[in-house]
């Protein structure tokens, strides 16, 4: 080992090739972050990821310690980690687990057109939850408890994801008489890549 300029400690590989010793370090720390990637899980490795971005949800939302959350979503502390890498802070030396402020995570989420709901991918979480109140307005206006007036004075222009949401109340409400409407969650069923 020899000293760089730079004061920081270098390593001779095969050859000539010198590598510095804090970029290894930093190489192999993103390398055990990372969290796998969703085209090459399983049916059941993508439910479990499923309950670990649940996890990750409550935590931000303070709906309970970490402990607490784990065993509501059936999941380990390891399990967890692998999945949620480093969205996950905190947990050692005394220090409780808490969600990172920063989430860059693709989603693919259901986004209305005028023919239905079609899956688009975001990294953007405002405009996920931006759809999800969108989709909880349109389901109290398709259950009688948002006036149609309101829905439209509520929506109608609002631009999500560069794309203008669909917010004709007429044009709505025939789709959920065909049953064209269907949507049981914000996130569609085939999932994002990290």
């Amino acid at each position: 080992m020899r000293k760089t300029n730079r004061g920081k400690k270098a390593v001779r590989g095969k050859g000539s090739t010198k590598i510095s010793l804090s970029k290894l370090s930093v190489r192999s720390q993103s390398a055990r972050e990372r969290s796998p990637r969703f085209s090459t899980l399983t049916a059941r490795e993508k439910a479990t990821r499923e309950r670990s971005l649940a996890l990750l949800s409550d935590l931000r939302r303070g709906k309970g310690p970490y402990g607490k959350l784990l065993r509501k979503h059936k999941l380990d502390t390891r399990t967890a980690h692998m999945y949620l890498g480093r969205d996950l802070l905190g947990g050692t030396g005394g220090k409780p687990v808490r969600a990172s402020k920063a989430d860059r995570r693709v989603r693919e989420v259901m986004f209305p057109k005028p023919f239905g709901d079609v899956p688009i991918r975001t990294r953007n979480s405002r405009d996920a939850t931006k759809l999800s109140e969108f989709f909880h307005d349109r389901d109290k206006l398709l259950r009688g408890k948002l006036s149609a007036k309101s829905f439209e004075a509520t929506w109608r222009g609002v631009r999500v994801a560069g794309e203008e949401l669909f917010a004709d109340v007429s044009v709505i409400l025939g789709m959920a008489d065909a049953d064209v409407l269907k949507v049981e969650k914000l996130y569609a069923s085939t999932g994002g890549a990290r």
